[in-house]
């Protein structure tokens, strides 16, 4: 089966289950919805990664319990433990798919259970972002949460320099500089960059600004 249609398999699944709208979709595949809303633009690249990730927040809107371990399995996927034996990953065949949640302002990165789910969600760092910064759409019979591009971009910048491998480092570097490239030409993009970037705190503010010295990469102006 082809990835992207793995991919809407299971999130067609969460919406029926009622838990999508809650969730934000997050990474790579992100980019085929880009593409998808502004008519395959070629400066945003299809998505080509092999992982998935749906970003779970921690204060979720939902009522009952959704078991989202058997709506995986019953999609094909197997399940991936941690050294902890914490569930943190789902199989299948050559493909991932990852729940995440908000780290927060503590240091550690931990795994983070949803009993009302049935799952367990790596913290990351920075994940206010997309949490902040997000928007439904429509596609095909789902609705979905997917970040801002601006934002996006800018998320792709920070974790980039966080990167140990060079590989996924090159590629969110590649992902912001494309984006920022389909911006330059398009003023309510530009206009929403510098307003997000403005808003960010210092901190991250620094991060992207180290980022784009690390980098051949410039804010559209």
């Amino acid at each position: 089966m082809e990835k992207f249609e793995l991919l809407y398999s299971v999130l067609s699944a969460l919406h029926k289950a009622g838990v999508l709208c809650d969730c934000i979709l997050i990474g790579s595949w992100c980019q085929d919805f880009y593409r998808h809303m502004f008519g395959n633009p070629f400066q945003i690249p299809a998505a080509t990664t092999t992982d998935a990730d749906l970003l779970v927040p921690k204060k979720m809107k939902f009522k009952p319990p959704v078991d989202i371990t058997a709506i995986m399995k019953e999609n094909g996927f197997k399940t991936e433990f941690g050294l902890d034996s914490k569930l943190i990953k789902f199989i299948h065949e050559d493909f991932k798919f990852e729940f995440l949640t908000e780290a927060g302002a503590k240091s550690e990165e931990n795994v983070h259970i949803f009993k009302n789910l049935n799952l367990a969600a790596q913290e990351l760092h920075f994940m206010n972002i997309p949490l902040s910064y997000n928007f439904v759409m429509n596609f095909r019979d789902i609705t979905i949460r997917i970040p801002e591009p601006e934002a996006f971009a800018l998320h792709k910048l920070i974790v980039s320099q966080r990167r140990h491998n060079p590989l996924k480092k090159e590629k969110d570097i590649a992902t912001a500089r494309g984006l920022f490239e389909y911006f330059t030409t398009r003023e309510q993009h530009k206009k929403r960059l510098h307003q997000i970037f403005n808003e960010f705190s210092n901190g991250w503010q620094k991060k992207i600004i180290e980022a784009l010295k690390n980098t051949d990469i410039e804010l559209p102006s």
